[in-house]
């Protein structure tokens, strides 16, 4: 990796049913998963990732572009319909314990399913903070590994930061009836 320095982070797009996903890659971080080759995914977004400068890590250079082996094939697979892809990602991202225990109960949620807002606080262990779920599905830098486009209200479909019509895409996609 000559020209990069440690605290340099890689950057590749890849089509999805909703359009262009870039996935932005630290080499160095160990993600959820423990080690892997690649490091850790620290942000997946649906935007130009020039509107999302704010959303990365300070001070890290991204080289976009660079292809990364194992996050191409799982996001490949992942368009050809094996929905469960997503899954072999390792992630990592900051926030307070409990928006970690969120987001890893939001793993949870398997392709083809949803979970209420109510439901996911639940499963990360506090069933009385729905509000904060939703605050932690709001704040998801790595969408849609973390899946949050899974977690509605329990009224309907509810938000979501790229867009409902991004959200029902991708659950129609993955099976959901909606």
């Amino acid at each position: 990796m000559a020209g990069r320095d440690v605290g340099d982070l890689l950057a590749a797009t890849y089509p999805t049913p909703v359009g262009a996903l870039t996935v932005v890659v630290d080499p160095h971080a160990i993600g959820d998963h423990g080690p892997e080759p690649y490091g850790a995914v620290v942000l997946g977004t649906f935007r130009d990732l020039r509107e999302e400068s704010g959303r990365l890590p300070e001070g890290r250079r991204v080289h976009p572009r660079t292809r990364v082996p194992e996050i191409d094939d799982v996001m490949q697979r992942y368009a050809d319909g094996d929905l469960s892809a997503l899954d072999e990602v390792s992630v990592v991202q900051p926030g307070g314990s409990f928006q970690q225990q969120v987001w890893q109960a939001m793993r949870t949620i398997r392709a083809g399913s949803v979970d209420t807002y109510a439901g996911l606080a639940r499963r990360a262990g506090n069933g009385r903070a729905s509000r904060a779920a939703g605050t932690a599905c709001a704040i998801n830098l790595v969408a849609p590994f973390v899946p949050c486009h899974r977690v509605v209200a329990s009224n309907g479909i509810g938000g979501y930061g790229y867009g409902v019509d991004i959200k029902v895409t991708l659950l129609e996609h993955e099976g959901v009836l909606l």
